[in-house]
């Protein structure tokens, strides 16, 4: 599992969103990433994907640790009643 405080390295995936702006402006049907840029993206890709996962496991276990807490449990007896 990846540190908290890991700078995940966006840099390639932002590189990219940038040539694909570029192209749609010029009116171009295909990109072609060179192999060294790929593995860089790929890297990228997923360390996004596996912070993305960690923090849902976060929000779920949180969810669950407030839902726990909030749950109150009432248990009766029935009782008696009392003339005053």
């Amino acid at each position: 599992m990846q540190s908290k405080n890991f700078k995940i390295q966006t840099r390639p995936i932002e590189d990219l969103l940038g040539r694909i702006r570029t192209l749609r402006r010029q009116g171009q049907k295909e990109i072609r990433i060179p192999a060294n840029e790929a593995d860089k993206l790929a890297d990228s890709l997923s360390q996004v994907m596996t912070r993305l996962v960690t923090i849902q496991e976060e929000i779920i276990d949180t969810l669950k640790t407030a839902q726990q807490a909030s749950t109150v449990n009432v248990e009766m007896d029935g009782g008696t009643f009392s003339k005053k």
